[in-house]
């Protein structure tokens, strides 16, 4: 991995990503995480802050770090659900929205999305406005039709998906990639690009979407 990258994600952490003491505790007990994180939680940020949204959807908590830089933006009564089926992720992330003040604003949601999507509007909420899925990537393809099910005209959806060194084997062998892509590319309500990155983290990427 370049030193490089690594240098210019140090320096634009140090220079445009604040964080708060709860994000920053969640970075140094968390070994897999680098300093392309908070830039990253940043960005999630602003395109919901562009967006405007007020009701945000989450599948796939962990411990709740991109939960609190998405939660923080939402409104006086805005409204977020994040899907996080592992009771120690969602026992740790519910205790980082806790501490951070945003309790009454983010619901963690312990069932699986596949059991969950479903039955959001039952429970009361809207369609959303903005989408995120970092989650169990074998599932993507059902992630994404459940968030497009979940969506309004106008919607966003982003996906964050690893860029492996395998990517081209992957790409023509994979079914589940393969769905995905044609999902993406073919569904009458999407409209979506996929974007490459450098940096600590690596060669990463996500994929960005707009529902018609």
């Amino acid at each position: 991995m370049s030193k490089l990258w690594n240098d210019v994600d140090a320096y634009f952490t140090s220079q445009l990503n604040a964080e708060d003491e709860v994000m920053t505790g969640i970075l140094e007990n968390d070994e897999e995480r680098t300093e392309a994180t908070n830039g990253q939680g940043k960005f999630l940020q602003l395109l919901a802050r562009i967006k405007g949204a007020k009701t945000v959807l989450e599948i796939g908590t962990l411990d709740g770090y991109s939960t609190l830089w998405l939660g923080k933006v939402l409104p006086e009564e805005g409204r977020m659900a994040t899907i996080e089926p592992n009771p120690e992720y969602a026992e740790k992330a519910l205790k980082h929205i806790e501490t951070a003040g945003l309790d009454d604003k983010i619901e963690i949601i312990g069932t699986s999305a596949e059991e969950t999507l479903p039955k959001l509007l039952e429970k009361g909420y809207p369609r959303f406005d903005f989408i995120y899925i970092n989650a169990n990537q074998q599932h993507y393809p059902d992630y994404l039709e459940g968030a497009i099910s979940m969506a309004k005209s106008g919607s966003v959806i982003v996906t964050e998906r690893k860029i492996l060194e395998t990517f081209e084997a992957e790409e023509t062998t994979c079914p589940k990639m393969q769905r995905f892509m044609q999902i993406l590319s073919e569904h009458p309500r999407v409209d979506a690009t996929a974007v490459q990155t450098v940096g600590s983290s690596g060669h990463d990427g996500f994929v960005i979407a707009v529902l018609d």
